[in-house]
């Protein structure tokens, strides 16, 4: 027979385990394909990372960027045709993202607790 002391332990972290509230953050993607962002509007959650990948046949080249106050850190400078960038989203708000390249490429982002 096991011991009871060992068997409640084995209990207790089992229920913790099963308790986790951790969740892992989500990874969302963004193409920028025929100098358009795609898709146009996202909401994400704090913590959770978006990718934008330039899936450009021709040799396009695009950057991102955001100017609104407090999402200043959404910058890569430059994507060659075939490049992928991570960017973590690090606090909730609404900013607009752009490429200074093609002017008219704009998303909205929507971040949220």
């Amino acid at each position: 027979m096991k011991s009871p002391v060992r068997f409640i332990a084995f209990l207790a972290a089992a229920a913790l385990a099963g308790m986790s509230t951790s969740t892992q953050a989500a990874e969302i993607m963004v193409n920028q394909k025929g100098k358009k962002f795609v898709p146009k509007k996202v909401t994400a959650k704090v913590g959770d990372v978006m990718v934008f990948s330039n899936i450009e046949k021709k040799k396009i080249r695009h950057n991102v960027y955001s100017k609104t106050p407090g999402f200043e850190y959404i910058k890569v400078k430059i994507q060659k045709p075939g490049q992928s960038n991570k960017i973590k989203l690090t606090k909730a708000g609404t900013f607009e993202v752009r490429c200074s390249f093609h002017p008219r490429m704009k998303m909205k982002v929507t971040v949220t607790n």
